[in-house]
């Protein structure tokens, strides 16, 4: 009897974790780009960028989030772990895209990261090196 009703247990957990996971929402699709036209990405600058003298560069992340209806979430900005911005977005449906930019100026290098944030959970977590050669 035991046995019987510690499997009816873990059976429900992993029945019900599929189901609660996707209520949470998630990450579509997300990158770093140049610039956001008519909501989309114009370009995937990739994962290093070096420092241009100079210049002023600001680099977008993009996310599509899907299933996040009435929850808040927050791109935090992040500079070799230290928190440097933090954008809040209400998310109005089931398919939201939000941006965020960064201005990077030369003394900037260094590796950033930004956190997708759903209600105070990071959710994802997308990265990239400034760099100064």
């Amino acid at each position: 009897m035991k046995h019987s009703f510690a499997r009816a247990v873990l059976l429900g957990c992993l029945v019900l974790l599929p189901a609660f996971a996707w209520a949470q929402g998630f990450v579509a699709r997300a990158q770093f780009s140049s610039d956001v036209v008519d909501r989309e990405p114009i370009d995937d600058i990739g994962s290093t960028i070096k420092v241009e003298y100079g210049e002023i560069q600001r680099v977008y992340f993009f996310s599509d989030l899907r299933e996040m209806q009435g929850t808040q979430v927050v791109h935090r900005w992040l500079l070799d772990g230290d928190v440097q911005a933090e954008i809040p977005f209400d998310i109005g449906g089931n398919r939201w895209r939000v941006w965020s930019s960064k201005r990077l100026m030369p003394g900037f290098d260094g590796h950033w990261a930004v956190e997708v944030v759903q209600d105070g959970d990071i959710i994802e977590t997308y990265s990239f090196d400034y760099v100064d050669e």
